[in-house]
């Protein structure tokens, strides 16, 4: 067979548009699909298309709750592995201090396994190595050029502590940029010839659905759906909310810490209300987030349609994030309770 590529911006889509054959198994790790990929319904209905899904995570997740096997990962205080990060230049080695607990393995662990009795059972189907040591994983990450970057010639200096990047602080201080002509590029062909416009232009946002646009940024309180169930990140943000502008609440006679239905034609979610000016009238802000043992998904309302670039560099395009729309209403809970 062939390898198949999807687009994992429309994850829910292409699952249930996929043919000869349809997606029968799903693997899933180092994501949380059911909190972070987008129209959270849809994406429901195709993975309940599919006849076996294995998740592999350190805790019980959105997503885990969807699976009809987890496998239970190591830490990083049970695994020898390589710290780097989006936020600093530094490189560090992670020793592990414990070993792994009960059933626990690394994912390079569950992969080689898996990727053994896959090829004991069908010879050649599966190319993913099947015996190696953390050391020898170590050894495979790195070459010529990152010793370079960080000024070493092996990555056992690190257990010495981390080393820090040898490269500028800023972006593009020689002035080198990644373009065609090297310059930076206010007239850009390669936009051009890619279907956009050699100049920047504005491009109207799509039409609304509904009266308010929903933004759905970062919350300080998480990555993403990591460490929502760190007692101590509780405690500073025990509850979801969606945050409204005092007029928008006035006409619809919401008032602050109401429960309300935030819905559009995605879906629909039931949340607590933070009425504050600190948001636009015609706006209201959903933080994205998994919340400790609560239904609350942000992704319930938010649709999966494209944004007008991403391809080039992504291989599909992006998700227009702040073109989203719904409308919010009071909300009696007591009628579901």
């Amino acid at each position: 067979g062939q390898d198949r590529h999807i687009n994992t911006n429309k994850l829910a889509r292409e699952i249930l548009s996929a043919k000869d054959p349809a997606i029968q198994m799903m693997w899933v790790t180092l994501r949380n699909p059911f909190s972070q990929d987008f129209d959270r319904p849809l994406l429901e209905k195709a993975f309940s298309t599919i006849d076996l899904v294995v998740c592999v995570d350190q805790f019980f997740t959105q997503t885990t709750e969807q699976a009809d096997i987890v496998l239970p990962v190591t830490t990083c205080f049970e695994e020898d592995s390589i710290n780097v990060s989006y936020w600093h230049y530094w490189l560090g080695l992670n020793q592990k201090a414990i070993e792994p607990l009960h059933e626990c393995k690394s994912n390079t662990q569950i992969a080689m396994a898996l990727s053994k009795k896959m090829n004991d059972l069908y010879p050649g189907s599966c190319t993913f190595p099947t015996d190696m040591t953390p050391e020898q994983w170590i050894n495979h990450e790195f070459n010529d050029e990152i010793y370079h970057m960080f000024g070493i010639s092996s990555w056992k200096e690190l257990k010495k502590g981390p080393i820090k990047a040898k490269i500028p602080r800023e972006a593009w201080s020689d002035f080198q940029f990644a373009t065609p002509s090297g310059k930076y590029e206010f007239f850009s062909e390669l936009a051009r010839s890619h279907g956009h416009k050699a100049l920047p232009e504005y491009i109207p946002k799509r039409k609304s659905s509904g009266p308010l646009q929903v933004l759905t940024p970062h919350s300080k309180f998480a990555i993403h759906s990591q460490f929502q169930n760190i007692d101590y990140m509780e405690a500073f943000n025990p509850e979801p909310h969606v945050v409204i502008h005092p007029a928008a609440a006035s006409v619809r006679k919401i008032k602050d810490g109401q429960w309300v239905r935030v819905f559009n034609r995605v879906g629909e979610l039931v949340v607590k209300s933070r009425v504050s000016r600190n948001v636009p009238e015609d706006c209201v802000v959903l933080y994205e987030a998994w919340f400790n043992n609560q239904e609350y998904c942000v992704q319930n309302v938010v649709d999966d349609e494209s944004s007008d670039m991403g391809a080039l560099k992504a291989g599909a395009p992006g998700v227009a994030l702040h073109d989203q729309y719904a409308d919010i209403e009071p909300f009696n809970k007591r009628r579901i309770s």
